[in-house]
């Protein structure tokens, strides 16, 4: 009897035993922290996800004042770098000129040069001029040639009229000063033809010229040329293909008389 109760008490105490082990390890499993996602914060956020609509700043706010007068400043730069409207406008105007001259010939001694022109400006770039000057055969070259030659000249004042028309092209237009004042030119490159007629020359005629004009108020120019003309001249049964060159100061008004 003592033996059975002794396995009956030994048996009892095994199977509290493991009642007591099993609570103990389902205590320690329900204390083990769960695994947690990370918070976002601002400094784990993606680099590229866009920002909300409360991160910008609000309406009247100096930071948007600070971007506002940034961008006015970069429009004002902008501007001054971008084209500026001439002071002297000739596009559809009328350009009535007259001026003087020397003239330099291949087979004859340099003289005087007069005439004047009339333009027709379709665009302040490009241009349409006819012009007509009026010179002479230098008696001194014709004197020489007689008494070279043997053979006298009943003409030693002979005339040479030329009557042009002409292509113009101002591809430069800017401004200079002169002493104190600030003077507004533009720089135009010539081509064309002509006519010829003199004694010593009836024929057609190349013409290349360069120019500048200085403009003075709104109606007024003051223009420098320079132009060369190819074309052939006879004297004493000769003749020959001369390059003629000049030189001119001329006075320009501009119709209507403002821009």
């Amino acid at each position: 009897m003592n033996r059975q109760r002794s396995t009956m008490l030994a048996l009892v105490l095994a199977e509290v035993l493991v009642i007591l082990v099993g609570a103990g390890r389902a205590q320690a499993d329900g204390d083990r922290p769960i695994d947690r996602k990370p918070e976002t914060t601002a400094e784990t956020k993606p680099a590229n996800k866009k920002t909300s609509s409360s991160d910008e700043p609000a309406p009247g706010s100096t930071s948007m004042c600070i971007d506002q007068e940034i961008a006015d400043r970069l429009a004002v730069k902008r501007k001054r770098r971008g084209a500026v409207d001439r002071l002297f406008v000739k596009q559809h105007r009328h350009e009535i000129t007259a001026g003087a001259g020397y003239y330099a010939s291949d087979l004859l001694s340099g003289t005087y040069l007069a005439g004047g022109s009339y333009t027709y400006h379709m665009t302040d770039e490009t241009a349409v001029e006819f012009a007509g000057w009026w010179t002479h055969a230098n008696a001194d070259i014709i004197r020489a040639l007689e008494d070279k030659r043997g053979v006298v000249l009943t003409d030693t004042y002979a005339r040479m009229i030329f009557a042009e028309s002409l292509l113009n092209w101002s591809p430069v237009y800017g401004k200079l000063r002169l002493g104190g004042t600030i003077v507004h030119f533009d720089l135009h490159a010539d081509i064309g033809v002509g006519v010829i007629d003199s004694k010593t020359s009836r024929g057609a005629s190349g013409v290349l010229g360069f120019g500048i004009r200085l403009f003075m108020g709104q109606a007024v120019a003051f223009r420098v040329d320079a132009r060369n003309r190819t074309f052939r001249q006879e004297l004493l049964d000769e003749r020959f293909l001369v390059n003629d060159s000049a030189v001119t100061a001329s006075l320009s008004v501009f119709l209507p008389f403002r821009n």
